[in-house]
């Protein structure tokens, strides 16, 4: 790729979000779920052309690869720390007699254009992204995110699916670390649009259909409720929001944190249930490529 992609590149992902390389070994210790995974199977038409991107370390790829719906799978990451893990579940997928779907993964931006034809898949799904496409210096800051969700109408089939899994404001400020940390608070919702301004963005690009429902699960799955594990490096690095807390906020929240669950456990523990009860975890959204 160019020097200038390579800038860019490095501008967006250092803005945003830790050392995904190291980060990439402890995503699935830590305990990061397929959210939602379910009811993507579920629109999936049957023999379906599936493109994942930004998949991470293939957290999605096993269990559509599975569904028996799935003809093809594609995950594509520019991470290699992340296609290292997403690799390696793809050689299993391809020696298991049980699976037919043909998986691939290839590494690729998406602050560029698709590397694919005109409409070839029948659904593209994006989890949990956005807010690593995000560039905070200049005005228009959603404009890769804008792109990108042209390129995916772009390279999808007339009536294929667009699915998007990320989180609303509400949900942001109720992740118990989260709230631990204003400043970390205001630079993710900064970083993610919110609900409103996420749909415009999507029917802008030329999509119909728009839907969207809140689910209950978080991305760390039961390890969500394991608060002590915050003490470890493991578990915080599953997450890609300490990565933007300032040195003095994080030492701030680390002996709040400590107090909190070593005096007011069970206070602390009904006020994270409670919060996350009220506007759930992740956010589920569809949308449609309506044939011409």
């Amino acid at each position: 790729s160019s020097v200038s992609t390579q800038v860019r590149e490095a501008v967006v992902s250092t803005q945003s979000t830790g050392d995904y390389l190291k980060c990439s070994f402890s995503y699935d210790k830590a305990g990061r779920t397929a959210v939602c995974v379910d009811k993507i199977i579920e629109v999936l038409p049957e023999d379906a052309a599936v493109l994942d991107c930004g998949c991470g370390t293939g957290n999605y790829m096993t269990a559509i690869a599975k569904s028996g719906k799935c003809k093809s799978y594609i995950g594509m990451d520019v991470n290699e720390g992340m296609l290292y893990h997403a690799r390696k579940k793809a050689a299993l997928l391809r020696n298991d007699d049980t699976v037919s779907t043909d998986v691939t993964t290839v590494a690729g931006s998406l602050l560029e254009e698709l590397p694919f034809e005109d409409n070839v898949f029948d659904c593209v799904v994006i989890n949990q992204v956005l807010q690593h496409l995000v560039d905070v210096r200049v005005f228009d800051r959603f404009k890769y995110v804008t792109a990108l969700f042209t390129e995916i109408k772009r390279v999808l089939k007339p009536g294929g699916v667009f699915s998007l899994n990320t989180c609303a404001h509400d949900q942001i400020a109720a992740m118990w670390w989260v709230a631990a940390m204003p400043g970390v608070l205001e630079k993710i919702q900064y970083r993610t649009p919110d609900i409103d301004e996420l749909k415009k963005m999507i029917l802008d690009a030329g999509f119909t259909g728009f839907t969207f429902v809140r689910d209950d699960t978080p991305l760390l799955g039961e390890a969500y409720w394991k608060y002590e594990g915050c003490f470890s490096e493991e578990y915080r690095s599953a997450d890609s929001s300490w990565a933007l807390a300032s040195d003095e906020e994080y030492s701030k929240a680390m002996t709040n944190l400590k107090y909190a669950l070593r005096e007011e456990r069970e206070t602390f523990d009904n006020i994270a249930r409670n919060s996350i009860a009220k506007t759930g975890h992740t956010i589920q959204v569809f949308a449609y490529n309506k044939p011409e």
